[in-house]
């Protein structure tokens, strides 16, 4: 098995509307206000319409859960669920309170990905297993990601 580059894509993100703390752990749910994508095979917007539902646990150690629709530059509509784990630590506060940049590996934002569209001429993202590491951008999340393809 190798990664295979699949996209750079950046997601913005609304400051998050706290939900508080429950049972399961602390809840906040960030929108996503947009954003754009570009690899080889892949490029466009993201559409103003999803949200990552965060859970913290007692460690600080975040589970995301995200949820985006991507338009191609050709037109065709991609739904994008991805989940994994945030860890907050003093980089990432640092980096949301200022506005700054990360780079990858600061801290851990590792997800994996699950694409669905109808439009024929990327059935392929069906089924494809991606994986993707991310960073702080201003604004936003930006995300490397990475088709899990055969060797």
């Amino acid at each position: 098995m190798k990664l295979v580059p699949l996209m750079r894509f950046n997601v913005d993100v609304a400051a998050p509307i706290e939900v508080g703390a429950s049972s399961a752990g602390s809840r906040s749910v960030a929108n996503i206000t947009g954003g754009s994508f570009d690899g080889e095979r892949l490029n466009g917007s993201i559409y103003n319409s999803g949200a990552d539902w965060i859970l913290v646990d007692a460690t600080g150690m975040s589970k995301v859960d995200v949820r985006i629709v991507l338009e191609t530059e050709d037109g065709a509509k991609i739904y994008i669920n991805y989940q994994g784990f945030l860890e907050l630590n003093e980089v990432f506060g640092q980096a949301i309170a200022t506005g700054s940049a990360t780079q990858l590996g600061d801290f851990k934002l590792l997800t994996h990905l699950a694409f669905e569209t109808g439009d024929e001429r990327y059935q392929w993202l069906n089924s494809t297993v991606g994986v993707a590491e991310g960073r702080v951008v201003p604004g936003g999340i930006e995300y490397q990601v990475y088709e899990l393809s055969h060797d």
